[in-house]
């Protein structure tokens, strides 16, 4: 039978694994092992999974019960083949229902994939490792019905049998708890990282003066150029205008949580960026440079968007953020267009990027924006501007989704 038994221990593993990363992917989606889960794409699926209400079933993530589940299959596999004897059976006997629910189970995870348009990678291989461990189970079946009579109501009630020795009664009691104190683990540990997760929030009473405040700001008139930098999907219903510095720190935090507003609002949140470097060498309003050659960033980035890849380029432009913006060059620049795949350049070497950067056409639009942030009086980044609100600096993004939520509602009465 090892030869059923073994490979099922190791899709059972692999899909413990699978389960543990999703499991801590849900409550840390920006750390590093998010590539591999969600990519570095803007729109991150993780993301719009973790915030669509379906990831979680009795406010547990569904990533606890698949580790659960794996664990559970470890466990029984590894006391069968220590046993021996007719605990394959048992173990055959408690897989078969088991591996027939964990499908159906995915099937329906998968329809609900399907049905809110995300894909994951991790989800679905886990999907894959639960079908592929039932077709070894229906394998070991036949094998064990043709070789030994395998009777699944049989073992089933060999099981159960009230008039088990008080050895088996005693494994069966071990069994039991030890199936509890496994369940228990894994959700106090789930429970344990939605509190430390939930702890680096700002109290609520914060919250809300902050939203108080926010709400009372005179609503500005806003005639905005179709000059930006845009983000999303240009007929969305909401638009968070940005005047950034892309060398600038508070703007990358910001464009860290950009990624959360972009992946849970998805068509109906679009970001609209526009350029204020805080460097004299072209923003001549300014008494000193705060980051040198951030007006060599605005070119890059405004190049980028012109040529049509600029959510690539935006990506690799902050991937190394922490050891690139105290230096940046147009080596750099030019580091970050290489990155991206020559299929998205449409055509564009690396030489053209940086005459195209260059050029009056560049040239004119940083001036474009700039004067457009002096009409504003626009003179610190990030200036965010929502619901024609001005909102200087960046607010936890539990604080951008409040202000989302009411601009949506408030859109939909409109409406």
């Amino acid at each position: 039978m090892k030869k059923f038994t073994y490979p099922i221990l190791l899709l059972s593993i692999a899909g413990a694994l699978l389960s543990g990363i999703l499991l801590m992917q849900h409550y840390y989606p920006d750390a590093k092992i998010g590539f591999i889960t969600c990519g570095t794409g803007i729109f991150n699926p993780c993301l719009s999974l973790a915030q669509s209400g379906y990831a979680t079933i009795f406010k547990v993530p569904i990533a606890a019960y698949g580790l659960l589940w794996f664990l559970l299959t470890v466990f029984i596999l590894l006391i069968a083949d220590y046993a021996g004897g007719r605990y394959n059976a048992f173990a055959l006997a408690v897989f078969l229902p088991m591996s027939v629910v964990g499908v159906a189970a995915d099937i329906v995870l998968a329809i609900i994939l399907i049905k809110i348009q995300i894909f994951c990678s991790f989800c679905v291989a886990t999907y894959g490792a639960n079908v592929a461990i039932l077709a070894l189970v229906l394998l070991w079946y036949r094998s064990a019905k043709q070789t030994e009579g395998f009777s699944l109501k049989g073992a089933l009630r060999e099981m159960i049998a009230a008039g088990a020795s008080a050895d088996r009664k005693a494994f069966h009691s071990a069994f039991i708890l030890f199936i509890f104190l496994l369940a228990f683990s894994v959700f106090a540990t789930s429970h344990v990282l939605k509190i430390k997760t939930e702890t680096a929030k700002i109290p609520q009473s914060k919250a809300a003066a902050f939203l108080q405040n926010f709400f009372r700001s005179p609503v500005e008139k806003l005639d905005l150029p179709e000059i930006g930098i845009t983000l999303g999907n240009p007929n969305a219903e909401i638009t968070i205008v940005v005047f950034t510095d892309f060398l600038c720190s508070a703007c990358y935090q910001f464009y860290r949580n950009e990624m959360f507003i972009l992946s849970k609002y998805r068509d109906r949140v679009k970001i609209v960026y526009y350029n204020y470097p805080l460097d004299k060498n072209c923003n001549q309003d300014l008494k000193r440079t705060v980051y040198k050659n951030s007006c060599l960033a605005s070119r890059a980035l405004l190049t980028a968007y012109d040529r049509g890849f600029v959510e690539e380029y935006i990506i690799k432009h902050f991937a190394d953020y922490q050891n690139t913006h105290s230096r940046y060059t147009t080596e750099i620049a030019l580091d970050a267009f290489n990155q991206i795949d020559v299929g998205k350049r449409g055509g564009m070497t690396a030489e053209q990027f940086r005459d195209y950067m260059n050029s009056p056409l560049i040239t004119g639009r940083l001036n474009e924006h700039l004067q457009l942030a002096k009409q504003l009086n626009v003179n610190a980044t990030p200036t965010l501007f929502i619901g024609g609100r001005r909102l200087v600096g960046v607010p936890p993004v539990e604080l951008l989704e409040n202000i989302l939520e009411n601009e949506l509602a408030n859109s939909r009465r409109s409406h």
